[in-house]
């Protein structure tokens, strides 16, 4: 065990006495002491025993930004927040974060540190996750914007931009400073310099680096290695990452000082402002690391995923595994949601994860992280809609199930029927929902975990309750806390029958099973069978190397309130009731479309010439912005359940125009269920106008969408789940240097 101290003397004017403060963080076995390097072959290594690295876990933003000033305006304690969610990451079984720094929140117009409060918490995570067992990977500088980021600073990337930062040399040198304060800054926590913390597994340059057009690779390169000149002018020998993947420059990546390269993965997309709720899993093929070409002889990771606006609890143990099959060593979800926020999804809307208000897709991270652990570096993938099987781990789309089996894990995501093969064997038992050794009646998560044969301790997490679609930004409560109690049923070889629960913490009896089950409210506890309770026992049940429990209080809900999302049947009645005639179908929501994902230029609604709402589009130019790319929902469910004869449908029709006073072309994509992309261009006239296309004259997207396992390759539009606008400079490249609109009101099908 090895104990950090930091003290801070503060002598205060107002009298002579030394007020002391004293921050302990006792790193247990498990904690994050190990240190790494990458070697010749561009494999990450501990330097103890020469292993690989494997690591996994999540992005998560307690100490900036947006999280951070609402965790001060709702009233809650930085550090408490920090230290009740890093609990949660460890029971969760993760041992890895990325944080991408708010720079502007602590630096200098010319570069220098500035060690504030946002720093102080900073270290305070670093150190707790280091506590926990939990390696950061630190990306110092994001060059994130003002608005509800940031507030507007005096940092060194304000008032400039990520391609100025990239592409202005004048600026390069100030990064280099900021890169070199950074690693040199001494962690008040730890004692250690970030650039020498074992906690810290390694340095990304900078989040998302983006250039000017007809940025060349050597000028790339020249700012590559400025960057690294600066960050290991502090006496770091950590190792150094940078993205290549974002802008295609992987090919100029074995002339970069560098050890090694970070992607990301996005399957489902992000910003489609409404839960995908139809099964993705078809989706998750590649990820930008496939690309990294001329990449051999660097390490790889992944610095952020998601299936966003994915409810579902399927699809990480596939991308954990899809990245390994890529060669990478680290890879963390974007983002976690701190506790005290995630009940209305308030950040990060597009992105929902957190232990408490998604239980099953947590549980379902916890298999992934076993997933990417387990699997050999370089091992093989297939792509599957359905289901995954790579024992011990199952994936089952349909059943919304991850699940791993083995002699002494149990781990699932919803309830399974799979039996483990040894139950008098099991040490872990982390599950939603039911198995053949335990069950909950209740909607959260629970946790047993054996301390000695006969002696097991179980964290149940309390239930909740979906009251509003989280993915739409909208305000509001999303996910309500329940205060009930379960009827929790173990059925362990060890306890028996009639079990024993007690108190954790004050160690008296709570209750008596009867035929293995018993009704427990949320909370920490002990379980023993014949042998009882000694005091030897409750101390090693206590002392356990188990994570500490914490559940917010329960909100107060209305009861009768409409859970989401409604049952099949309520939404195939409304739809009905919606939609009466096929003529009726509007698969385009001017609301939605508004909200969506633009890459430059300016999104409003308007009306179209009859008084419908339709939503507009403008962009400037095309030269320095790509495109928009706004999804508008579609249920493929209540889609195929109340259109009749959708196998017959022949014609595509968009009722739209251009808003420039010339033609304008617009990119149409149909995404189905299965992950299959099919789309066209259309071109829209300059007044209102039925555009009609026939369906067979949509084709493939492959520039989409490359699904590997292709289940009928055709379009179907019975399976339509989404619809996609797109428009950008390679549609009209004669005049991307000219202003473009659109507006749009109905796209629908006869």
């Amino acid at each position: 065990m090895k104990v950090a101290f930091w003290m801070n003397i503060d002598m205060k004017k107002s009298a002579f006495a030394a007020v002391v403060t004293l921050a302990v963080h006792v790193f247990a076995a498990g904690g994050a002491v190990r240190t790494a390097y990458v070697d010749g072959e561009g494999v990450m290594r501990w330097r103890d025993d020469n292993s690989e690295v494997a690591v996994f876990g999540v992005n998560h933003y307690a100490p900036f930004a947006l999280d951070y000033r609402l965790i001060k305006e709702r009233g809650f304690d930085h550090k408490k927040v920090i230290r009740e969610d890093v609990a949660q990451l460890r029971r969760l079984g993760l041992d890895a974060m990325r944080l991408h720094c708010f720079d502007r929140e602590f630096s200098t117009r010319e570069g220098a540190f500035v060690d504030n409060h946002h720093v102080e918490l900073l270290d305070y995570l670093i150190a707790e996750c280091a506590s926990n067992g939990i390696y950061t990977v630190l990306t110092p500088i994001a060059a994130w914007g003002g608005g509800k980021w940031t507030s507007n600073t005096n940092g060194f990337a304000y008032p400039v931009g990520i391609r100025d930062l990239t592409c202005d040399s004048a600026l390069w040198q100030v990064q280099a400073r900021f890169l070199k304060e950074f690693a040199s800054h001494v962690n008040r926590y730890t004692g250690r310099r970030y650039g020498d913390d074992p906690a810290v597994l390694c340095f990304e340059l900078i989040n998302e680096p983006n250039y000017r057009d007809g940025t060349a690779d050597d000028q790339v390169v020249r700012y590559v290695n400025t960057l690294a000149a600066g960050i290991r002018a502090s006496g770091t020998e950590k190792p150094v990452f940078y993205n290549t993947t974002l802008n295609n420059r992987s090919g100029c990546a074995g002339q970069m000082n560098i050890d090694g390269v970070t992607g990301v993965y996005y399957p489902t997309g992000l910003q489609s402002g409404y839960a995908l709720l139809d099964s993705q899993l078809g989706r998750v093929k590649a990820s930008t690391l496939g690309e990294a070409v001329n990449c051999r002889n660097k390490a790889k990771i992944i610095y952020e995923f998601d299936a966003a606006d994915t409810p579902g609890a399927y699809m990480y143990p596939a991308m954990a595994k899809l990245f390994r099959s890529e060669g990478a060593q680290s890879a963390t979800q974007f983002q976690y949601d701190t506790t005290v926020l995630a009940g209305d999804n308030v950040s990060y809307k597009t992105h929902y994860l957190n232990l408490i208000y998604t239980p099953e897709k947590a549980l379902s991270l916890a298999v992934a992280a076993e997933v990417f652990r387990r699997t050999p570096r370089g091992g093989r993938f297939r792509a599957d809609s359905r289901e995954m099987i790579f024992p011990p781990f199952r994936i089952d789309a349909k059943r919304n199930l991850s699940e791993m089996v083995t002699d002494s894990v149990l781990i699932y995501s919803a309830s399974t029927v799979t039996p483990p093969p040894s139950p008098e064997r099991l040490r872990r038992v982390w599950g939603c929902g039911s198995s053949a050794v335990a069950s909950s009646s209740g909607s959260g998560a629970y946790f047993l975990d054996r301390v000695q044969p006969g002696l097991w301790r179980l964290q149940l997490y309390p239930s909740v309750f979906p009251l509003a679609d989280p993915y739409t930004g909208e305000s509001g409560l999303k996910t309500a806390v329940l205060a009930d109690t379960a009827v929790m049923t173990v059925k362990l070889p060890d306890l028996g029958s009639g079990y024993t629960v007690w108190s954790t913490a004050k160690g008296g009896r709570i209750a008596r099973a009867r035929n293995g089950a018993v009704r427990l409210s949320p909370g920490d506890y002990i379980l023993t069978g014949r042998d009882g309770l000694s005091a030897a026992r409750l101390f090693a049940a206590r002392t356990a190397d188990l994570p500490r429990y914490y559940a917010p209080p329960a909100d107060r809900i209305d009861p009768s309130v409409r859970r989401w999302p409604l049952a099949f049947e309520e939404q195939v009645a409304e739809a009905k009731a919606k939609f009466p005639k096929p003529s009726d179908w509007n698969f385009f929501d001017a609301r939605v479309a508004r909200n969506a994902w633009c890459n430059g230029g300016r999104v409003e609604i308007v009306k179209d010439d009859r008084g419908r709402r339709a939503c507009r589009y403008h962009a400037d130019d095309f030269v320095k912005r790509a495109a928009l790319n706004a999804f508008v929902p579609v249920d493929g469910r209540i889609f195929r359940a109340a259109y009749p004869g959708a196998g017959e449908v022949r014609t595509v029709v968009i009722t739209g125009r251009s808003a420039i006073g010339a033609a304008e072309q617009v990119e149409i994509a149909f995404r189905l269920d299965d992950g299959q992309v099919w789309g066209t261009i259309v071109t829209l006239p300059k007044h209102w106008s039925e555009v009609r296309v026939p369906v067979k004259d949509f084709w493939y997207f492959k520039h989409w969408d490359v699904p590997s396992y292709k289940e009928s390759f055709r379009l179907d539009i019975s399976k339509l789940v989404n619809v996609g606008l797109c428009i950008g400079k390679w549609l009209d490249p004669d005049r991307a240097g000219t202003a473009h609109a659109f507006e749009i009101s109905s796209i629908s099908v006869e």
